[in-house]
C-alpha cells in the first residue's frame, strides 16, 4: 500500500476511536454508567478528531502523535480497563465487541502510524 492509503487509512481509524468510544460511553450512561466516562471520552474524541483532521492534512508530528496514542491505550490503558471496568460488569456481547473493535483499531492505528 503506498504512503497516502496508510495515510487514510490512520485517519479513519482514529475517526472511527472516537466515534466508537463516545458511542459506547454514552450506551453505557443509558445502563447506568458513570457521567464523567461520557465527558471524558466527549474531550478525547473532540482530541483524536482533531488529530484525524492534522493526519488527513499531512501535518508530520500528526503521526507520531497517533503511533502513542495507538501505544499507550493499546499497552497501558484498555489492559487496565478491561481488567477494572470490563471484567467486574456482568459484560454483554456489546461489551466484548466495542473491546474488541476498540483494540483492532488501537492495531490499525499503531501500524498505519508506522506505514504512512
Amino acid at each position: 500500500m503506498t504512503a497516502e492509503t496508510w495515510q487514510v487509512l490512520l485517519a479513519a481509524a482514529l475517526a472511527m476511536n472516537a466515534v466508537l468510544g463516545f458511542g459506547y460511553r454514552v450506551y453505557r450512561l443509558s445502563k447506568g454508567g458513570p457521567m464523567g466516562d461520557v465527558v471524558g471520552q466527549a474531550i478525547l474524541g473532540v482530541m483524536l478528531a482533531g488529530l484525524a483532521v492534522a493526519v488527513a492534512a499531512d501535518a508530520g508530528w500528526a503521526r507520531w502523535a497517533a503511533l502513542g496514542y495507538g501505544l499507550l491505550f493499546g499497552v497501558v490503558v484498555m489492559p487496565l480497563w478491561t481488567l477494572a471496568v470490563l471484567l467486574p460488569l456482568p459484560p454483554k456481547r456489546i461489551d466484548y465487541a466495542f473491546t474488541a473493535v476498540y483494540w483492532m483499531l488501537l492495531l490499525v492505528i499503531v501500524v498505519a502510524a508506522i506505514a504512512a
